[in-house]
């Protein structure tokens, strides 16, 4: 599985290379801080989507997902900060994740 990082150490996104891609994807997931609480690690995708419990840690955020598959569909990082409600650096974080994604 080839792992591929933003310039943010925090935000990663595990890409499938092998021909059984289901049973090898793994959930993007990104850490973020949300209002005035402490960093946490958020899914990208919608959890059911994921074959295997991936970061299972980690939260889901209905704004975040649709914060990712707006940002995958190419909308600005301030217009998803409006839309979603989400703070400006987290658009940020999950722009880039989507960027990966689209890779």
């Amino acid at each position: 599985m080839a792992e591929m990082t933003i310039t943010n150490p925090t935000v990663s996104c595990l890409r499938p290379t092998s021909r059984d891609r289901r049973s090898e994807y793994a959930c993007p997931h990104v850490n973020l801080a949300l209002g005035d609480g402490p960093e946490r690690t958020y899914r990208l995708d919608d959890p059911s989507t994921c074959s295997r419990p991936y970061a299972a840690h980690a939260a889901y955020d209905p704004r975040v997902h649709l914060a990712y598959i707006l940002a995958q569909q190419g909308r600005d990082t301030h217009w998803l900060s409006r839309f979603t409600g989400l703070p400006l650096p987290a658009a940020y974080r999950i722009a880039g994740a989507a960027a990966l994604s689209r890779a």
